[in-house]
């Protein structure tokens, strides 16, 4: 039987190469907590686009309704040859069904003059419940 000095037993254990089961485990560990938390990111990230994406297109609606309807004036505004009547449409874009919804009301104080218009756009982002914007324009006769 082979006998080792103290000096002889730590030089043998410090020339050994590798690494150890527990500190495979350790950095496996490490790493899938890393890998986790930027699958969460990355989640996020993507909701946050679908909603931005959204409200762009909700007022890209909103927008061109109110365009279309000054274009043709104060007299036709909301009726005739106006593209966004008055009322609720539905439009879908990209997969999402937006209800844009066009009021045309008289204006205080001179109500014979003046017509406020209102759009109001609303869809469903599934989980985050509904949204909607709003936009409003006045009309003068000319």
């Amino acid at each position: 039987m082979a006998v080792f000095s103290k000096s002889q037993i730590w030089r043998i254990a410090r020339d050994q190469q590798g690494f150890t089961l527990i500190e495979i485990f350790i950095a496996i560990v490490l790493l899938t907590i890393g890998l986790l938390g930027t699958a969460a990111l990355t989640t996020g990230v993507v909701r946050g686009n679908l909603a931005s994406k959204n409200i762009t297109t909700a007022t890209a609606l909103a927008q061109s309704c109110l365009e279309e309807n000054r274009r043709v004036g104060y007299t036709n505004a909301g009726a005739g040859t106006s593209g966004c009547l008055s009322g609720s449409t539905n439009v879908i874009q990209g997969g999402v069904t937006f209800a844009r919804t066009l009021t045309v009301a008289p204006t205080a104080p001179d109500s014979t003059n003046i017509r406020t218009l209102t759009v109001v756009v609303t869809w469903s982002e599934g989980g985050s419940g509904t949204k909607s914007i709003t936009l409003v324009t006045v009309l003068a006769a000319s």
